[in-house]
């Protein structure tokens, strides 16, 4: 039997509903609990990264994917090169992710070290390791910066993202980009546009921070080295008193949905829980039923 197709033509053409196909989240092992309370308001399926916190246990991460995976999502977990002290400790890492938590993609990152506690220095040498394919992961993100990094210039950036891309194919895995949030959606549009015109089918998740008080959302700014998009969105008066009551990202994820529709790239959006995960449920929620339509929120 043919199946029906009961998607709307408002649906097929709003922005909103389109940024959110294919979403992610990004929680810590701390926010199983939460999860657990609100899985009835996120569909199953999708993609939920578990970051990299300095100073963690190790275990408890593959132990929060492996609980993931129960609950009917797609884990994927930080390596953070430069926190791996042998060979034979990545090896046993990744193993406990695929076969305790059935993963099957990584984001590599470099890791919020200055020098590395081992013999991967990066995230290239990691990839080009060959660990991950050995253990059949399929695909590994690596990380993109729309506003760009403190202590690394954009020249090298553009570099170090080929090398990564190339180390990928090299060892026959399909890489994508996962990028650093940004509270721009021009910024995020623009750099998006950029990669694509040199990789028309390389897929995007753009980083975005869901809703969050002023606070935070600065603490983290400061943390990731974002503070010039913050200083840029501090700069409107109207814009601030609405972060002071607290705020979601409806311009960054409505500027995803609309480069979708208008030129076909695989770009989706990646949300950071900096305000709390049942928030940034409850905030989904609000997207699904059309809450900003409604007059309800305010926006960055």
């Amino acid at each position: 039997m043919e199946k029906t197709d009961t998607t709307s033509d408002h649906e097929r053409t709003d922005p909103l509903t389109i940024a959110l196909q294919g979403l992610s989240l990004e929680i810590g092992v701390h926010d199983l609990e939460a999860l657990d309370r609100n899985r009835r308001l996120l569909p199953t399926g999708g993609r939920i990264y578990v970051n990299a916190v300095a100073g963690e246990n190790p275990e408890a991460r593959i132990t929060t994917a492996a609980q993931l995976t129960a609950y009917g999502y797609q884990p994927v977990p930080h390596i953070a090169a430069r926190r791996m002290r042998t060979v034979e400790e990545l090896d046993d890492y990744l193993a406990g992710f695929v076969q305790r938590a059935g993963v099957s993609e990584i984001l590599v990152i470099g890791g919020d070290v200055t020098e590395p506690l081992g013999p991967y220095g990066d995230a290239v040498d990691v990839i080009a390791s060959g660990l991950p394919a050995k253990h059949g992961i399929r695909r590994i993100g690596i990380a993109g910066y729309p506003d760009g990094h403190p202590d690394i210039e954009t020249t090298a950036l553009n570099r170090a993202l080929e090398t990564k891309l190339a180390a990928c194919r090299k060892t026959a895995t399909d890489p994508y980009i996962v990028t650093q949030f940004s509270f721009q959606a021009r910024s995020i549009i623009d750099w998006c546009r950029a990669i694509h015109d040199k990789h028309p089918d390389l897929r995007i998740h753009a980083g975005i921070p869901g809703p969050a008080k002023l606070r935070t959302l600065m603490r983290f700014a400061r943390i990731c080295g974002v503070q010039s998009s913050m200083k840029k969105l501090l700069a409107n008066k109207k814009t601030g008193l609405d972060l002071l009551r607290g705020a979601a990202p409806w311009e960054q994820l409505e500027a995803i949905g609309q480069y979708r529709l208008e030129t076909g790239r695989p770009l989706s959006a990646h949300l950071f829980t900096f305000g709390g995960l049942t928030e940034t449920v409850s905030w989904l929620q609000q997207v699904r039923t059309g809450g900003r339509r409604n007059g309800r929120v305010v926006r960055f």
